[in-house]
């Protein structure tokens, strides 16, 4: 009997997720493989493999190609990813990515992972309830584009407070951008983030200057990567996923080397499907810092989520940041946003 309740309440707790997977029925996975074969090894040349198999989004094989690009002398990854893009692949599955590929893969709104191993294990694990949680998360905490105001407060130990107001648009799964409104001698400056490349802009300068995930442009314990943050499934997949009482765990691996954490653990509350703490990780398991998400607010719009987020570090200790969002709005942007050249003019965007 306590066998039969425990499997009905597992069943139960995954309804939001099935539901939340059978809404993507067009999605396809493409695997670069080292042979014809669901049983062979996921190939390391993502642009230049052998061949493609493609699985739907229940994990069923529906064609294997041979890449016609696999010999091609230059450019390989570009037309590999117009080619998948072309029969509606939209997650890419490889050992190995090269930047260029994965740059085209985010301009085509493709998602990708880097594994190893077997072709068919790869897609159980990214079709496993975890990912589908995860990206089901960053859909609940943002509009895929839109605009938002949020104050960032650094607060050192004596007490002692700084606080900053910005104005920050984001397109897609990479594109943010933000501008500074206060404090006077901040006002004009503005951050850009393309994937994983970072610009500020100061006034005064005249020209954008690169900045790096791990710095902050304004202090405190919050860094660029989580002022400007990225979709969650961007960055990160779910290596291991656990389910308490009422909040899945889910445990994240960085994609890349360059990302600003190399693991997250993830709280998820289960009825909202929203993060209540995050723990930013080395690859060594060594707390960098906590990140805490509070005061659900309704923003309109079917946009529920935390409206405060704070974090602390074992590495600041006594230090505390805090960000609170004032409002977010859905919104679209046109491309011309997220460059350079525009990074002087975003206070046009405000209405």
């Amino acid at each position: 009997m306590k066998k039969t309740l425990l499997s009905t309440l597992v069943v139960l707790s995954l309804v939001p997720v099935m539901a939340y997977a059978a809404q993507k029925d067009a999605a396809k996975i493409a695997v670069a493989s080292n042979s014809k074969d669901p049983m062979s090894s996921i190939s390391s040349k993502a642009g230049k493999c052998p061949s493609y198999l493609i699985f739907d989004s229940t994990g069923e094989l529906i064609e294997v190609i041979d890449n016609p690009y696999k010999d091609a002398q230059s450019g390989a990854g570009q037309q590999t990813v117009d080619f998948l893009a072309g029969k509606g692949v939209t997650v890419v599955i490889a050992e190995k990515f090269g930047d260029k590929m994965i740059g085209a893969m985010r301009s085509n709104s493709m998602d990708y992972f880097q594994l190893n191993g077997v072709v068919n294990d790869a897609v159980k694990k990214v079709l496993s309830p975890g990912n589908q949680i995860l990206m089901k998360l960053d859909r609940n905490l943002n509009p895929e584009s839109y605009e938002s105001y949020k104050k960032l407060i650094n607060i050192e130990p004596n007490g002692r407070k700084r606080e900053y107001v910005l104005f920050t648009v984001k397109k897609g799964k990479d594109k943010v951008a933000a501008l500074f409104l206060s404090p006077a001698s901040e006002k004009g400056r503005s951050t850009l983030r393309l994937d994983e490349n970072m610009w500020l802009y100061i006034p005064n300068v005249g020209k954008p200057i690169r900045i790096t995930s791990l710095q902050s442009v304004v202090g405190g314990v919050f860094n660029n990567s989580d002022i400007l943050r990225l979709d969650y499934v961007a960055e990160y997949f779910v290596e291991q996923m656990e389910e308490l009482s009422d909040e899945y765990v889910l445990h994240l691996k960085a994609k890349t080397k360059t990302v600003a954490y190399d693991k997250l653990k993830m709280w998820v509350n289960k009825d909202t499907i929203l993060p209540t703490k995050i723990e930013c990780l080395t690859e060594a398991s060594m707390l960098i810092k906590t990140i805490y998400y509070k005061q659900t607010k309704d923003f309109g719009d079917k946009i529920v989520r935390p409206s405060v987020i704070e974090t602390d570090s074992p590495l600041y200790k006594g230090y505390k940041s805090v960000m609170i969002f004032a409002q977010i709005k859905k919104r679209t942007f046109e491309n011309e946003v997220f460059t350079l050249t525009f990074m002087p003019n975003l206070e046009s965007l405000r209405q």
